[in-house]
């Protein structure tokens, strides 16, 4: 039995002998020891789920969602929800609504939502850890063919920049990246966010409050009477902050934002689909880059198979998973001037593919299959991120 695990069965033993609710000494306890194990593990999100004769605690962990100790008893999972509300500062008196907060735990700032749920309430917390090192443009796993022309579309001193991919694909990061390539006191860069997920020195960044009316769209309009050189809009979540953006980098901004499509050239056919006039949007797009986060093998474990690739094996290094941390697969649309004549005269998405493969494109499979052969990860992985049939007639 672990240190955790014995210092879990102490509190819920005190706890059930003992009990005072979200206020009593083994609650609090009981609440930091599951925080600080999350930390630990370097969870990206943390799951308290009621279930019917227990409350399950989860945690995301390279991507993947982890049961690492035994589920609790489910007579404490008011008096945890209970206390982590408190702590969120959001109104406990209320069981039958959504509900937002945010704990500050030290070093890591933690973004709660509850939801109702059966007979109880789930909860679940994204941990933003600021002690974390931040990545540069080197760590984030791009291909060398694929840094030099993203490197070359943020250098451009106007125009914009979209990042594609789902939910924790990454793109967050990449931006981040991004921006302190290019924070440096010769320029002005401000950022709109909905939440922000690091603080950078020498950045102007503004949370979204879109109850006291400052939504993406009204930001962006103030921002452009600010004297900004680099603007980062955290989301192109609708076609009137699209067309401000657009208009912006035509005006001689440099444009980030995130978009949710499959790949680099949906993101192209979503833009326009949105209503940006095909003119503008030839005249500003510097490019896209699609993403997707796959998990990196376990250097202490991995095993090189007959065919050359590696394979998981798992260790008490990887907690006997095979893999340790992530790594990001890159597809780099950068627009050229035939790309940006066909945006201007075409709706179809496969013809608008077709030219970017023509003139290189290097697609998420191609930069999957890079990584596999050199035993960064594997092909199980990579089929588990991009689906089961991304490489056709090659095993």
């Amino acid at each position: 039995m672990t240190d955790f695990d014995e210092r879990l069965r102490k509190l819920i033993h005190m706890e059930r002998h003992n009990f005072a609710g979200s206020s009593s000494r083994a609650i609090v306890e009981l609440v930091n020891l599951i925080f600080e194990f999350a930390i630990k593990m370097r969870a990206s999100d943390l799951h308290l789920e009621p279930y019917e004769k227990s409350l399950r605690v989860r945690y995301r962990i390279d991507g993947h969602l982890q049961e690492l100790h035994q589920a609790l008893p489910l007579s404490l999972a008011d008096a945890l929800t209970s206390r982590i509300k408190i702590l969120a500062r959001m109104d406990t008196a209320t069981a039958f609504q959504p509900l937002d907060g945010a704990i500050q735990f030290g070093n890591v700032e933690m973004r709660v939502a509850s939801m109702p749920s059966f007979g109880a309430e789930s909860v679940t917390i994204r941990l933003l850890d600021s002690s974390l090192e931040l990545n540069n443009l080197h760590d984030l796993g791009f291909a060398a063919a694929n840094e030099k022309i993203f490197r070359q579309m943020i250098d451009a001193s106007a125009g914009m920049i979209i990042l594609t991919g789902p939910m924790n694909s990454g793109k967050s990061t990449t931006l981040y990246a991004a921006l302190r390539e290019l924070n440096r006191p010769s320029r002005s860069i401000m950022t709109l966010e909905d939440p922000i997920e690091q603080h950078v020195e020498g950045i102007s960044q503004v949370q979204v409050n879109e109850k006291n009316g400052l939504t993406f769209a009204a930001g962006l309009r103030a921002m452009l009477r600010m004297d900004c050189n680099v603007l980062m809009v955290g989301e192109a979540r609708d076609a009137e902050t699209s067309k401000i953006a657009v208009r912006a980098a035509l005006t001689g901004h440099l444009i980030f934002t995130t978009l949710h499509a499959n790949d680099s050239c949906s993101a192209v056919f979503r833009m326009l689909e949105m209503g940006v006039e095909p003119y503008l949007l030839a005249a500003t797009l510097n490019g896209v880059v699609a993403q997707r986060l796959v998990r990196r093998l376990c250097p202490h474990c991995k095993k090189i198979c007959a065919d050359g690739t590696f394979e998981a094996v798992g260790c008490p290094e990887c907690r006997g998973t095979g893999y340790s941390g992530r790594i990001a697969l890159h597809e780099i649309l950068h627009v050229d001037k035939n790309l940006r004549s066909l945006i201007l005269t075409s709706r179809d998405l496969d013809e608008i593919r077709s030219i970017a493969l023509d003139a290189g494109l290097k697609t998420l499979a191609d930069d999957a299959l890079e990584k596999i052969r050199a035993g960064v990860t594997t092909l199980a992985e990579v089929r588990r991120v991009l689906g089961t049939d991304f490489i056709k007639g090659d095993d």
